[in-house]
């Protein structure tokens, strides 16, 4: 089935900033009412403020993805209040630090717990009303870092999880009319990952920016694809990977964030 943007309502978590922030922008300029989510709700606000002459709107909601109860009372505001969800897009996210041990362990939980369970929990409050509202989407932001896994192993881990869950869900879910992205941004700026180690030097041009992400979105959304990586030609590292893995590793460890470690 085709799938327009005029009338239609989407959810993006992690509104206030970086990819979210871009992506809502983008959808209510094509049209969509977003409901914008995140815990810094006078940045939503003041988002929606700046937005009011776009073709769609934005609808500012606070909400924390660790909250189960949180995320509940959210998908009952979009149902009671929209009637539908004919998108959501699952963004928000942290980086978390290295893990050495165990004095590390509870940033690296909190690391999990927004990133993937954060993802769950929104999937299983919206699942029955976008299957009610299908054709749906459902737009998963994990990360080239969840086919790589370089940089922190908690951060690491939640993108492989969240790539997983992605994969899985859009063989499982397609049957209720709900395709399911996994959408993997390589190096982004944003505002918790600024890339100034990167953007400074000759790796510059490895950078993107969350217009670069929200306008993909824009394209899953239309298209119901089921895996997309930005820029594209990142996916040349994962093939890399696979094709020739000892090759990949030799070259992969003398990278700075093979460490372990999160980069300014």
């Amino acid at each position: 089935m085709t799938w327009g943007p005029d009338g239609k309502i989407a959810v993006v978590t992690g509104a206030s900033s970086g990819i979210g922030e871009a992506t809502t922008r983008r959808l209510a300029g094509a049209g969509l009412t977003v409901v914008a989510v995140a815990r810094r709700v006078d940045r939503l606000e003041a988002l929606a403020s700046d937005l009011e002459g776009a073709r769609g709107r934005v609808v500012p909601h606070a909400a924390d993805v660790t909250d189960t109860e949180a995320v509940d009372a959210l998908a009952a505001r979009v149902r009671d209040e929209f009637g539908a969800c004919h998108a959501l897009i699952n963004n928000a996210g942290i980086g978390g630090g290295a893990f050495t041990g165990r004095e590390d362990l509870d940033d690296t939980l909190r690391t999990l717990d927004v990133n993937l369970l954060g993802t769950f929990r929104c999937l299983a409050a919206f699942s029955d009303l976008l299957e009610a509202s299908a054709p749906s989407r459902v737009v998963n932001v994990a990360s080239v870092a969840g086919k790589l896994g370089i940089g922190p192993a908690g951060y690491a881990a939640s993108k492989f999880g969240v790539v997983g869950l992605s994969e899985a869900l859009s063989l499982s879910w397609a049957s209720r009319g709900i395709t399911v992205c996994q959408l993997n941004p390589g190096f982004i700026v944003t505002e918790g990952f600024p890339q100034t180690d990167l953007t400074g030097g000759p790796l510059g041009r490895l950078v993107g920016e969350p217009e670069d992400v929200a306008d993909r979105i824009a394209e899953v959304l239309r298209t119901g694809v089921a895996e997309r990586t930005v820029p594209g030609w990142y996916r040349s590292f994962v093939a890399f990977r696979h094709v020739a893995p000892p090759l990949y590793r030799a070259i992969a460890s003398r990278i700075d964030r093979a460490g372990g470690e999160r980069r300014a």
